[in-house]
């Protein structure tokens, strides 16, 4: 069987099948890589917006809102399995999910969706232990799926164009985030750097290659 593996950017080889903590480089890779992937697919007016400025926001407001240390540090590497799988914005994986329909049947979307969750979740494994974490707790998961909605929703206020449409009530319903100004797009060294310097405060314990 070929060997799957993707190169990063520090040029490492980063094995898709039986990868382990040792693999994920946080500091570097992962800061460097969601430094650089876009947020929306790329369609943010102006500079691009970048997911390790999403999840650097995002930390921020946690510490804002409610303290938690913990919290903070899990929003910060929810979306770091995208250095790998990149991100899959959610109307382009229903459609994946209506094509597989389309394709093999009524039941094939769900076998769609269960492989990106599955992929994201044995990331999500190796990244939680190579930053010095358990995995989270039903009660963090519910906290950080809240407050990643309600960072969608400030970011889709304040970023993007007005939508032609509804994005569905729980967006258009979410609370922003609390926040000290205005969303405005970094540069990619920025974001590169403050998501290292939140996994530093965050994640004391995190693996340095």
């Amino acid at each position: 069987m070929t060997e799957l593996w993707k190169q990063t950017i520090t040029g490492r080889a980063f094995p898709l099948t039986g990868f382990s903590a040792v693999d994920v480089d946080l500091f570097n890779d992962v800061a460097e890589g969601l430094a650089r992937i876009c947020r929306f697919g790329g369609h943010v007016p102006g500079n691009p917006y970048s997911v390790a400025q999403h999840c650097v926001v995002g930390a921020d407001a946690a510490i804002e809102e409610t303290g938690d240390a913990n919290l903070a540090a899990y929003f910060l590497l929810h979306d770091a399995h995208e250095t790998i799988v990149d991100d899959i914005t959610t109307p382009v994986a229903k459609w994946f999910a209506r094509i597989a329909d389309e394709l093999y049947g009524g039941t094939a979307s769900g076998m769609v969706e269960t492989v990106i969750a599955t992929a994201k979740a044995r990331l999500d494994a190796a990244i939680w232990r190579a930053a010095g974490l358990p995995p989270p707790g039903k009660t963090y998961r519910a906290q950080i799926a809240e407050l990643d909605m309600r960072m969608l929703a400030t970011e889709q206020r304040q970023l993007l164009m007005p939508p032609p449409k509804s994005w569905g009530k729980q967006i258009d319903a979410a609370r922003p985030i609390r926040m000290r100004g205005g969303l405005t797009a970094w540069p990619v060294a920025k974001a590169a750097d403050a998501y290292r310097e939140r996994l530093a405060q965050l994640c004391p314990n995190a693996r340095r290659v």
